[in-house]
């Protein structure tokens, strides 16, 4: 039964992909000449001084977490209980910071390949 519907999810996801893909070079592309106009400088000031200000905020919040976990293993001493913990704070603090960068790269991928930022050619 679960291969069943699987197959079944899968021929549908497989047939609104093909459809979607088919209908999409039937629309109008956007004009995105509006976002490169001296009108929407402050939303792109904004954008930038956005991400700029949350990518310190990671590395600022990263290099505080990781010492104050390191603190913590170091003086955990044999106790194993006080051990994980500081590892799984590690952890966490690795991993968190990866979602946060990983974000920011596609947020600027998403904009480079709109065409919102990157390299021009004249």
């Amino acid at each position: 039964m679960k291969k069943l519907l699987a197959s079944i999810v899968a021929s549908f996801s497989t047939l609104f992909f093909t459809a979607s893909i088919a209908l999409a070079d039937d629309l109008p592309k956007p004009d995105m000449t509006v976002w490169q106009s001296d009108k929407m400088k402050p939303v792109r000031d904004f954008a930038n001084i956005g991400i700029g200000v949350i990518f310190g905020i990671a590395v600022v919040y990263a290099v505080i977490m990781v010492a104050w976990y390191g603190v913590k293993l170091q003086s955990s001493g044999s106790d194993p209980i006080k051990s994980q913990e500081a590892k799984a704070g590690l952890k966490s603090t690795v991993v968190g910071v990866g979602i946060t960068f990983a974000a920011i790269f596609i947020i600027g991928l998403i904009l480079y390949v709109l065409g919102l930022v990157g390299i021009k050619s004249n």
